[in-house]
């Protein structure tokens, strides 16, 4: 194949979509996990701990995803009428103790709002993001599940 004055291969075309269908994530999201099967063994695993109340109405939870013998946080979410009565820390223990036991070392999350309560439960934070979003920043953290 020859490059165009592009830079792009002879016969193809870039195209530019301002907002990605569910099937186009979906082709991106396979085709990068079937490269990383090939490259570097990869198998994930989803869980989610939900605390609902007496009429079944989502109150809190937190959704993980394992994989490469770590734990990613993808999200962490307590009604605010909830919050401070240690909702959020024993859904985050009740995580830690299912990775721990399914073979996960660590933990790692972003977050740009709640720092310091992932600071309490004894995360550190290996990154930063100045401005993102503006006007705060995004810390990556990450703990070790062995004292979990």
């Amino acid at each position: 194949m020859t490059d165009t004055a592009d830079g792009l291969p002879e016969g193809f075309r870039l195209d530019f979509d301002p907002s990605p269908e569910p099937e186009t994530r979906a082709t991106l999201a396979r085709e990068i996990n079937a490269f990383h099967s090939r490259t570097v063994p990869h198998e994930t695993r989803r869980f989610a701990f939900v605390l609902r109340d007496g009429d079944g109405a989502i109150k809190a939870g937190v959704m993980g995803t394992m994989s490469w013998s770590w734990l990613f946080i993808e999200a962490m979410w307590v009604d605010d009428s909830l919050r401070g009565q240690g909702v959020g820390r024993r859904l985050m223990d009740r995580a830690g103790v299912h990775a721990f036991a399914q073979g996960c070392h660590s933990v790692w999350l972003d977050t740009f709002q709640a720092k310091e309560f992932y600071l309490a439960l004894g995360f550190e934070v290996f990154g930063e993001l100045e401005a993102y979003p503006a006007a705060q920043s995004r810390a990556f953290m990450r703990k070790s599940l062995a004292a979990t």
